[in-house]
């Protein structure tokens, strides 16, 4: 079976993954030496369905991290997400919307609620309780 398949992905106890983000959260500090940095988005479940229903072939979502360096003097983190198909490879929109200037392109999303700025109760994942 290949290894991008619906099923892909495995659950994790709480433990484990409040030591993965609370790792995240001290590299980003220590890296960027500023408190100003995105650990986490929010993204709608309408949103993320869109993004699975528009593209028949999807089996899943990939995450890409990236960051946004607008002009402001600050380098936003941002988290885009992509539909994937069973082989593993992104899809993306058509060559000629891929040439266009049109913003409503439906197949990559971003746009989230990005934390810590808009984040949930303080828990293990996202504070060091």
């Amino acid at each position: 079976m290949s290894k991008f398949n619906k099923d892909a992905g495995e659950f994790i106890s709480l433990e484990k993954g409040a030591k993965f983000t609370s790792t995240f959260r001290f590299e980003q500090r220590q890296m960027r030496k500023k408190e100003a940095y995105s650990i986490a988005a929010f993204f709608g479940a309408n949103k993320i369905n869109q993004l699975l229903n528009n593209n028949p072939a999807a089996i899943g979502i990939r995450i890409y991290y990236g960051l946004d360096v607008d002009g402001d003097g600050k380098a936003d983190n941002k988290f885009v997400l992509v539909a994937v198909d069973e082989k593993g490879n992104d899809i993306l929109p058509s060559k000629d919307a891929r040439l266009g200037k049109d913003d409503s392109d439906q197949d990559i999303l971003d746009g989230g609620v990005y934390c810590p700025v808009d984040c949930a109760q303080d828990n293990p994942l996202n504070s060091d309780l």
